[in-house]
């Protein structure tokens, strides 16, 4: 079981933010912004509140669904649906106490907003954190995508069955560098993350594809309903190590703030209805996903869903082809981003020292682009699996879901309001608990050779 536990995560880890298409399109600061009449409202040229939802739920979903139902199984549906509720709960909480945070400080970005709030360390810690996580994502991209084309490769060599054995064209180790140098690598270049905006949509449709395909493929089979599924018997341990797996499920608050700083009229109100609308739609797919999945197969169902269909099943191989096309998407806007953060770490250390370096030079862009990509496809050839790295870096995501948040308003809220600062400090307790929690029970499974 611990076993499931790891790889589940693992695998949440490297998908969970999978599809953060589009993220900064919201980003470009020359836009202009002019204070509106209405009060709390700020009128710019930016994205429209549907776009909005695409962006969010695109950052949401993603591969990650694959694992829900293996979630499920372990803890139960009527176990899995609370804790989905609560993630919800405090996710909503923890955006808008950053949209509140970007009207008062005007943020461009997230790194940006812990500067202004919480101070340079604070920003350099947050940048910090986000290279890691973004580099950890692209790398986990080019292995998903590696390993997606490695299953419908095997699907067309058994085909055409022309001889025994793993042919070359079938390796990943040749799958991947061919995959990302010509599906990702002239993608990384796109000055303007605006043009993956069509990528986002897609990327959602994606996913409800395989919902859909999921659904359907149970009633396919016309299985009974399992009693034990609803509500097994289960301690408080498993249930604390699949929190982090909803937590990750949900985390797009790095999107969050520049999304909702370049929004069309932003307001807070607006992006509430944003919010609740996105969180709706994305609580009804995975609990769609994650029963159906789970009755199809059982409590044995693989982390990997798609890996317990027939590779003869023709709505399954489409959607492999689908996340697989979704992930190579994505990569693309995991390096931007960490290209962002690196080089806004760049001049913020060049500060200290006394030197004035002005931010995104075309030189400094083609290094950093160049060492970024071909390290990350490095370490996925090399690899197949991050392991328990994956799981220590996944675990920085509560970081940015709710301790900084936390943070934020704690900061904001130390000579004010008393309940908001209390607030702040129970979203700070929760998230470096699932922090450490994270770190140990890894310690811990390295210890026992579990993992």
């Amino acid at each position: 079981m611990e076993s499931s536990i790891q790889e589940t995560r693992t695998r949440v880890t490297s998908f969970h933010e999978q599809s953060l298409n589009v993220l900064n399109a919201m980003m470009s600061r020359e836009w202009n912004k002019e204070e509106g009449e209405g009060e709390g409202v700020v009128e710019r040229k930016g994205g429209s509140m549907l776009g909005a939802i695409f962006i969010l739920m695109n950052a949401i979903m993603g591969a990650s669904i694959l694992i829900l139902p293996c979630s499920f199984g372990h803890i139960g549906i009527i176990t899995a649906v609370i804790m989905e509720l609560f993630v919800v709960f405090i996710g909503y909480i923890s955006h808008m106490i950053l949209a509140g945070a970007v009207d008062r400080f005007d943020g461009a970005n997230y790194q940006d907003l812990m500067g202004k709030v919480c101070g340079p360390t604070a920003q350099l810690l947050s940048q910090l954190g986000l290279i890691l996580y973004f580099f950890t994502l692209s790398c986990a991209s080019h292995i998903t995508m590696g390993d997606q084309a490695v299953k419908i490769c095997e699907l067309a060599d058994g085909i055409v069955d022309s001889s025994e054995g793993e042919h070359w064209y079938c390796n990943r180790r040749f799958l991947i560098p061919v995959g990302s140098m010509t599906l990702i690598f002239p993608l990384i270049w796109v000055r303007n993350i605006s043009s993956f905006s069509y990528v986002s949509v897609f990327s959602v449709f994606s996913v409800f594809y395989i919902v859909a395909a999921i659904i359907i493929d149970y009633y396919k089979l016309d299985l009974p309903l399992e009693d034990e599924i609803l509500m097994p018997d289960v301690g408080i341990l498993p249930i604390m190590q699949y929190l982090p797996v909803f937590t990750l499920g949900f985390q797009c608050h790095m999107t969050s703030v520049p999304l909702y700083y370049e929004l069309h009229n932003r307001s807070v109100s607006r992006y509430t209805v944003v919010i609740l609308i996105t969180s709706c739609l994305v609580f009804i797919c995975y609990m769609l996903a994650g029963v159906f999945g789970l009755m199809t197969f059982g409590v044995n169902v693989d982390p990997d869903i798609l890996i317990d269909y027939s590779s003869k099943d023709g709505l399954m191989t489409v959607a492999r082809g689908a996340i697989s096309v979704s992930v190579i998407g994505s990569c693309p806007i995991f390096i931007y981003l960490g290209r962002g953060a690196i080089d806004d770490t760049v001049v913020q250390l060049a500060g200290k020292f006394n030197r004035q370096l002005e931010r995104n030079t075309e030189k400094r862009r083609v290094v950093i682009l160049l060492i970024w990509h071909f390290l990350s496809l490095t370490l996925a050839i090399l690899t197949s699996s991050f392991g328990t790295v994956l799981q220590l870096v996944g675990s920085i995501a509560a970081l940015f879901m709710l301790f900084f948040p936390g943070y934020i308003a704690w900061v904001e809220s130390r000579d004010g309001n008393r309940g908001y600062q209390v607030l702040g400090a129970i979203l700070m307790a929760i998230g470096m608990f699932m922090f450490l929690w994270t770190i140990i029970f890894n310690i811990y499974q390295i210890a026992t050779g579990a993992g």
